[in-house]
């Protein structure tokens, strides 16, 4: 018993050895952090993905299939509600999605890197803590989806002059009050005739402020999830941990993230204009997917919103 405390720092400190060794703790940040694959089809893999998180300490709010064989879970702990509830508009940064993506010979696992959602949501906490949890939960062999970018860079995030910046989200109306507001989107995000699922809805701590996970899955491939991805993600492990799409209650005021400001922020490498993938190709998404979020929400908008005239396309 005497040993136990001292093998338990040499053990962490023989992991966080490793993660220095791998370049997987440093200045710079890239978008998603892939763990170990696991064996087996894509059902079997969540479930051990699960109880792997659950052992870490976090909660699984959401699970959802984006298409088939993929599946996303949604996770939170005390440390990232604490964070959100001493940030502004931190429910964003509230939750971490989790991909699993089945292939030919097993299921790769990927999530988005809780320091990157950090820096990128402008958190009061750079979330270390909870990046180095996720690791020990589901490994983590490598970045992926972009060229690192700096902590200051992310915190002032514009992918070019005159677009959305974090501090520039879309208007989705207004309410009475705090509890019919959430009453409201919360039923309305659950809607097959829209075509979105209630993917979570996670309550910030101390405050009048919920944050939702829409799941889309119309016919437009304008406004589906996984669509957006695979029209600019070819490889596995492709960027499914960006789903779902968020949308912030914060006291009787509803709002989301422009597509301009959250994909850009997580394919930041991808070019305007050309080759297989390119925002040109989304040009159509950011004013599809505010309409279908403010069909969701249907709150009170006290002026009529202007269209961005040309989404992607007027970057």
């Amino acid at each position: 018993m005497g040993n136990a405390h001292p093998n338990r720092l040499l053990l962490a400190g023989i992991f966080m050895f490793g993660l220095l060794f791998s370049g997987l703790v440093r200045a710079e940040f890239q978008p998603f952090i892939e763990g170990a694959a696991l064996p087996g089809d894509v059902t079997a893999s969540a479930e051990t993905a699960r109880e792997k998180l659950v052992a870490e300490g976090f909660e699984v709010v959401g699970d959802y299939v984006p298409t088939e064989g993929v599946r996303v879970l949604v996770v939170t702990n005390d440390t990232l509600l604490d964070t959100a509830a001493r940030s502004s508009r931190g429910g964003y940064g509230a939750v971490l999605s989790v991909a699993l993506e089945q292939t030919e010979n097993d299921t790769r696992v990927s999530y988005q890197h809780p320091q990157y959602v950090a820096h990128g949501y402008r958190l009061e906490s750079d979330n270390e803590p909870v990046f180095q949890a996720m690791a020990r939960a589901l490994g983590a062999t490598g970045y992926f989806g972009a060229e690192p970018i700096s902590s200051t860079n992310l915190r002032t995030y514009q992918y070019a002059f005159g677009l959305e910046t974090f501090e520039d989200p879309v208007d989705l109306g207004g309410f009475d009050s705090f509890n019919a507001a959430d009453r409201q989107i919360a039923s309305r995000a659950d809607n097959g005739e829209l075509g979105t699922e209630l993917v979570y809805r996670v309550r910030i701590p101390g405050r009048d402020q919920v944050v939702y996970g829409v799941g889309m899955h119309t016919d437009d491939p304008n406004a589906n999830g996984a669509a957006l991805v695979e029209a600019v993600d070819v490889d596995a492990p492709r960027g499914y941990a960006f789903l779902p799409h968020p949308v912030l209650l914060d006291g009787s005021e509803a709002e989301t993230l422009s597509l301009r400001f959250r994909m850009a922020l997580f394919f930041p490498d991808l070019p305007m204009m050309g080759g297989d993938a390119s925002f040109f190709k989304l040009r159509k998404a950011p004013d599809a997917i505010n309409k279908l979020m403010l069909e969701v929400v249907d709150g009170e908008i006290e002026q009529e919103e202007q269209s961005s005239g040309g989404g992607f396309g007027t970057f």
